[in-house]
């Protein structure tokens, strides 16, 4: 229990730290995942071509690797990163990696009706997009989001290895300090399993509300 009273405060600043950059960084990759998918499905043949090359380079390295690449190869070249920053820029590459291919199947999935009906409205690309075919695409996305926003909190897990003080980096330092290693990362455990029992919650939630107004 002394042990429990030690740690169990910078695990919880740990824990808040990894909300809050999983929340950032999901934000940031839904507006660069919505770009890159409309820029994939519409754009020039160009930009399709780019943008496929890196989804398929972001889901095919590794993901400890593509951190790596950021906080310690950019260093080799002069680019000092801080590991919240390094973190955040990983986060949100790896994120829009995976959000585009989630919104670009979302969006397909709206039927082509829906498109011409707005365009027989006089609506623009973009104001079709932002108010016909998004909203559509998002009521089929949740439980794909939900997963998302699962993943990219367990990627917070790998933010120890660069310094970045989460959850992880508070039971390491424990783990090291004491001869009770298992108990620190029970605690860690027990505090993602928590933050992801929320997000899933969240997301069946919104799942059931969205499903009513079908």
């Amino acid at each position: 229990m002394h042990l429990v009273g030690l740690y169990i405060n910078p695990i919880s600043i740990g824990a808040l730290k990894d909300l809050i950059l999983t929340v950032v960084s999901t934000l940031l990759s839904f507006v660069l995942g919505i770009l890159f998918a409309a820029g994939r499905l519409y754009g020039h043949p160009v930009v399709k071509t780019v943008i496929g090359w890196y989804v398929e380079l972001i889901r095919g390295l590794p993901a400890i690797l593509q951190l790596f690449l950021i906080f310690f190869g950019l260093s080799q070249v002069g680019v000092d990163l801080s590991p919240l920053t390094a973190a955040l820029i990983w986060l949100v590459a790896y994120g829009t990696g995976y959000a585009v291919e989630v919104f670009r199947s979302g969006i397909m999935d709206v039927a082509q009706g829906q498109r011409e009906a707005a365009a027989a409205l006089g609506l623009n690309w973009w104001v079709s997009m932002r108010k016909v075919v998004i909203p559509q695409a998002f009521t089929v996305m949740l439980p794909a989001i939900t997963s998302f926003v699962v993943l990219q909190l367990k990627n917070t897990t790998l933010l120890y290895l660069v310094g970045y003080a989460d959850i992880m980096y508070q039971a390491r330092l424990g783990a090291d300090a004491t001869e009770s290693p298992g108990t620190l990362y029970l605690m860690a455990a027990a505090a993602y399993l928590v933050m992801s029992l929320i997000v899933g919650f969240i997301g069946n939630r919104m799942e059931k509300r969205a499903a009513a107004y079908r």
